[in-house]
Protein backbone atom coordinates (compact mmCIF):
# COMPACT_ATOMS: atom_id res chain seq x y z
CA UNK A 1 0.00 0.00 0.00
CA UNK A 2 1.04 3.60 -0.68
CA UNK A 3 1.72 6.09 1.61
CA UNK A 4 -1.10 8.09 0.48
CA UNK A 5 -3.42 5.45 0.03
CA UNK A 6 -3.02 4.82 4.11
CA UNK A 7 -5.37 7.63 5.27
CA UNK A 8 -9.41 6.85 6.55
CA UNK A 9 -11.03 10.09 7.08
CA UNK A 10 -13.61 10.66 10.29
CA UNK A 11 -17.10 10.22 9.47
CA UNK A 12 -18.56 13.53 8.32
CA UNK A 13 -22.17 14.55 7.42
CA UNK A 14 -22.86 12.77 4.24
CA UNK A 15 -25.67 13.94 1.64
CA UNK A 16 -28.07 12.23 2.77
CA UNK A 17 -27.28 12.67 6.53
CA UNK A 18 -28.41 16.49 5.38
CA UNK A 19 -31.24 14.91 3.54
CA UNK A 20 -32.64 12.80 6.04
CA UNK A 21 -32.25 15.91 8.83
CA UNK A 22 -33.67 17.95 6.58
CA UNK A 23 -36.71 15.58 6.20
CA UNK A 24 -37.57 15.93 9.91
CA UNK A 25 -37.39 19.87 9.40
CA UNK A 26 -39.40 20.58 6.87
CA UNK A 27 -42.21 17.82 7.43
CA UNK A 28 -41.20 14.64 4.99
CA UNK A 29 -44.18 13.10 5.79
CA UNK A 30 -46.10 15.21 3.22
CA UNK A 31 -45.09 12.38 0.43
CA UNK A 32 -47.47 9.79 1.97
CA UNK A 33 -50.32 12.42 2.59
CA UNK A 34 -50.01 15.37 0.14
CA UNK A 35 -52.24 15.85 -2.76
CA UNK A 36 -50.04 15.00 -5.36
CA UNK A 37 -50.23 11.11 -3.86
CA UNK A 38 -54.22 11.19 -4.61
CA UNK A 39 -55.33 8.89 -7.11
CA UNK A 40 -55.27 10.16 -10.58
CA UNK A 41 -58.50 10.50 -12.41
CA UNK A 42 -58.39 8.26 -15.98
CA UNK A 43 -58.12 11.58 -18.07
CA UNK A 44 -55.24 13.01 -15.53
CA UNK A 45 -52.04 12.07 -17.47
CA UNK A 46 -49.60 15.03 -15.44
CA UNK A 47 -46.05 13.89 -16.51
CA UNK A 48 -44.62 15.67 -13.55
CA UNK A 49 -47.12 13.54 -11.34
CA UNK A 50 -46.05 10.60 -12.89
CA UNK A 51 -42.31 11.13 -12.47
CA UNK A 52 -42.98 12.03 -8.84
CA UNK A 53 -44.29 8.73 -8.57
CA UNK A 54 -40.82 7.10 -9.83
CA UNK A 55 -38.80 9.73 -8.18
CA UNK A 56 -40.32 9.40 -4.48
CA UNK A 57 -39.61 5.23 -5.08
CA UNK A 58 -35.67 6.22 -5.58
CA UNK A 59 -35.85 8.43 -2.71
CA UNK A 60 -36.96 6.03 -0.28
CA UNK A 61 -34.28 3.39 -1.72
CA UNK A 62 -31.72 5.83 -1.50
CA UNK A 63 -32.52 6.86 2.04
CA UNK A 64 -32.89 3.27 2.98
CA UNK A 65 -29.50 2.28 1.60
CA UNK A 66 -28.15 5.65 3.47
CA UNK A 67 -29.05 4.40 6.93
CA UNK A 68 -27.28 0.92 6.11
CA UNK A 69 -24.20 1.86 5.06
CA UNK A 70 -24.26 4.40 7.92
CA UNK A 71 -25.27 1.64 10.20
CA UNK A 72 -22.48 -0.71 8.93
CA UNK A 73 -19.95 2.49 9.31
CA UNK A 74 -20.60 2.41 13.00
CA UNK A 75 -20.23 -1.35 13.61
CA UNK A 76 -17.07 -0.69 11.88
CA UNK A 77 -15.79 2.68 14.05
CA UNK A 78 -17.28 0.31 17.12
CA UNK A 79 -15.20 -2.86 16.66
CA UNK A 80 -12.08 -1.65 14.44
CA UNK A 81 -12.11 2.03 15.09
CA UNK A 82 -11.17 4.41 12.06
CA UNK A 83 -7.57 3.35 10.86
CA UNK A 84 -4.95 5.68 12.81
CA UNK A 85 -1.64 5.57 15.13
CA UNK A 86 -1.22 7.24 17.96
CA UNK A 87 1.99 8.57 18.87
CA UNK A 88 3.83 9.52 22.20
CA UNK A 89 6.51 11.50 22.82
CA UNK A 90 8.87 13.66 25.37
CA UNK A 91 8.29 16.36 23.03
CA UNK A 92 4.96 16.21 22.63
CA UNK A 93 2.44 17.74 25.19
CA UNK A 94 -0.10 14.66 25.18
CA UNK A 95 -0.32 11.61 23.09
CA UNK A 96 -1.57 12.97 19.33
CA UNK A 97 -3.57 10.64 16.91
CA UNK A 98 -2.65 10.58 13.00
CA UNK A 99 -4.76 8.94 10.52
CA UNK A 100 -2.39 9.26 7.66
CA UNK A 101 1.18 10.04 7.03
CA UNK A 102 0.30 13.07 5.44
CA UNK A 103 -0.60 14.08 8.52
CA UNK A 104 2.51 12.71 10.27
CA UNK A 105 4.82 15.10 7.89
CA UNK A 106 3.35 17.72 9.21
CA UNK A 107 3.32 16.56 12.68
CA UNK A 108 7.36 16.04 12.41
CA UNK A 109 7.66 19.16 10.54
CA UNK A 110 7.07 20.92 13.84
CA UNK A 111 8.81 17.81 15.72
CA UNK A 112 12.00 17.15 13.71
CA UNK A 113 12.78 14.21 16.20
CA UNK A 114 9.64 12.58 15.16
CA UNK A 115 11.25 11.79 11.74
CA UNK A 116 12.85 8.93 12.63
CA UNK A 117 9.84 7.18 13.21
CA UNK A 118 8.21 7.47 10.03
CA UNK A 119 8.22 4.03 9.23
CA UNK A 120 6.92 2.67 12.61
CA UNK A 121 3.66 5.15 11.96
CA UNK A 122 3.50 3.56 7.96
CA UNK A 123 3.44 -0.26 9.38
CA UNK A 124 0.81 0.96 12.27
CA UNK A 125 -1.80 2.39 9.52
CA UNK A 126 -1.16 -0.03 7.78
CA UNK A 127 -1.84 -3.06 10.22
CA UNK A 128 -5.13 -0.98 11.21
CA UNK A 129 -6.03 -0.33 7.60
CA UNK A 130 -5.86 -3.81 6.94
CA UNK A 131 -7.90 -4.99 9.79
CA UNK A 132 -10.59 -2.17 8.89
CA UNK A 133 -10.56 -3.82 5.13
CA UNK A 134 -11.11 -7.21 6.17
CA UNK A 135 -14.02 -6.47 8.54
CA UNK A 136 -15.28 -3.67 5.99
CA UNK A 137 -15.62 -6.82 3.19
CA UNK A 138 -16.99 -9.26 6.26
CA UNK A 139 -19.98 -7.37 6.49
CA UNK A 140 -20.43 -5.62 3.03
CA UNK A 141 -19.44 -1.91 3.91
CA UNK A 142 -17.91 -0.93 1.05
CA UNK A 143 -20.67 -2.32 -1.29
CA UNK A 144 -23.18 -0.44 0.82
CA UNK A 145 -21.75 2.67 0.03
CA UNK A 146 -21.61 2.02 -3.91
CA UNK A 147 -25.11 0.87 -4.26
CA UNK A 148 -26.34 4.29 -1.93
CA UNK A 149 -23.88 6.17 -4.24
CA UNK A 150 -25.49 4.72 -7.48
CA UNK A 151 -28.72 5.29 -5.96
CA UNK A 152 -28.89 8.48 -4.87
CA UNK A 153 -27.14 9.37 -8.64
CA UNK A 154 -30.17 7.76 -10.28
CA UNK A 155 -32.54 9.93 -7.68
CA UNK A 156 -30.82 12.52 -8.88
CA UNK A 157 -31.06 11.91 -12.45
CA UNK A 158 -35.21 12.01 -11.83
CA UNK A 159 -34.98 14.97 -10.25
CA UNK A 160 -33.61 16.91 -13.44
CA UNK A 161 -36.44 14.78 -15.15
CA UNK A 162 -39.23 15.46 -12.73
CA UNK A 163 -38.31 19.45 -12.60
CA UNK A 164 -37.88 19.26 -16.96
CA UNK A 165 -41.57 18.48 -17.18
CA UNK A 166 -44.45 20.98 -17.21
CA UNK A 167 -46.84 20.49 -14.35
CA UNK A 168 -50.33 20.26 -16.07
CA UNK A 169 -52.38 20.45 -13.13
CA UNK A 170 -52.19 21.85 -9.51
CA UNK A 171 -51.10 18.05 -8.54
CA UNK A 172 -47.91 18.32 -10.69
CA UNK A 173 -47.10 21.87 -9.10
CA UNK A 174 -47.94 20.23 -5.85
CA UNK A 175 -45.29 17.03 -6.98
CA UNK A 176 -42.53 19.59 -7.65
CA UNK A 177 -42.77 21.50 -3.99
CA UNK A 178 -42.99 18.06 -2.35
CA UNK A 179 -39.19 17.61 -4.11
CA UNK A 180 -38.12 21.22 -3.93
CA UNK A 181 -39.05 21.61 0.11
CA UNK A 182 -37.72 17.85 0.09
CA UNK A 183 -33.99 18.35 -1.41
CA UNK A 184 -33.88 21.78 -0.87
CA UNK A 185 -32.10 22.10 2.01
CA UNK A 186 -29.05 19.82 0.75
CA UNK A 187 -27.03 22.78 0.54
CA UNK A 188 -24.78 25.51 1.98
CA UNK A 189 -27.26 27.77 1.92
CA UNK A 190 -30.05 25.52 2.81
CA UNK A 191 -30.40 26.22 6.43
CA UNK A 192 -31.33 29.99 5.70
CA UNK A 193 -33.96 29.18 3.05
CA UNK A 194 -37.42 30.19 3.33
CA UNK A 195 -38.46 26.75 4.57
CA UNK A 196 -41.32 28.66 6.02
CA UNK A 197 -42.90 30.06 3.03
CA UNK A 198 -42.50 26.95 1.05
CA UNK A 199 -44.58 25.11 3.01
CA UNK A 200 -47.47 27.53 3.13
CA UNK A 201 -47.27 27.53 -0.96
CA UNK A 202 -47.42 24.12 -0.53
CA UNK A 203 -50.45 23.84 1.93
CA UNK A 204 -52.05 26.60 -0.35
CA UNK A 205 -51.43 24.47 -3.45
CA UNK A 206 -52.77 21.14 -1.07
CA UNK A 207 -55.93 23.42 -0.79
CA UNK A 208 -56.84 24.34 -4.06
CA UNK A 209 -56.59 20.67 -5.11
CA UNK A 210 -59.05 19.54 -2.25
CA UNK A 211 -61.19 22.37 -3.81
CA UNK A 212 -61.09 21.67 -7.07
CA UNK A 213 -63.70 18.66 -7.36
CA UNK A 214 -65.91 20.56 -5.66
CA UNK A 215 -66.14 23.63 -8.39
CA UNK A 216 -66.02 21.47 -11.17
CA UNK A 217 -69.33 20.05 -9.46
CA UNK A 218 -70.66 23.74 -8.99
CA UNK A 219 -69.59 24.63 -12.47
CA UNK A 220 -71.57 21.32 -13.87
CA UNK A 221 -74.88 22.43 -11.70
Amino acid sequence: MADSEISTSLSRPSRRDILSAALLTVGGSSFNSSAAAAPLDDSETDATVLAWKTWRAAHRRTLALCRKQQRLESKLARTIGFPQAVLTAAELPSPMRVSSLRQFDELAADVPSLRTRRAEVAEALRAHQQRWDDADRAIGYSIARQEEAAASAEEEQLNAKLFAADATSLRGLSAKLDVLIAVGADGAEGRHFPWPELRRIRRDVARLVQLQPQREATFTA
